[in-house]
């Protein structure tokens, strides 16, 4: 009984082995990927796209203020296990 197993064990350590290099072997073949000019070209539809900035000269914009402190210091948050019973 103790040499089946040991031939199995070899066995499954080839196939593991074959269908490691296999993996290997099948992403070293892939190709390159090559950088073309296309790649870079800004499509005509966001050329052509005008962003409004007039929102920032807004009367309404300007009276926002800033409410609390900033930056915002960490307080104690929760319990350390939420999971156990009060």
């Amino acid at each position: 009984m103790p040499q089946n197993s040991e031939k199995l064990f070899i066995i499954l350590i080839l196939f593991f082995g074959l269908a490691a290099a296999f993996l290997l072997a099948s992403n070293a073949e892939a190709p390159l990927l090559r950088e073309t000019g296309t790649a870079r070209e800004i499509p005509a539809d966001l050329r052509s796209i005008k962003l409004d900035f007039s929102i920032f000269d807004s009367i309404l914009f300007k009276q926002l203020k800033v409410f609390g402190i900033i930056p915002v210091t960490p307080g104690q948050t929760g319990r350390e296990d939420p999971f156990r019973r009060f």
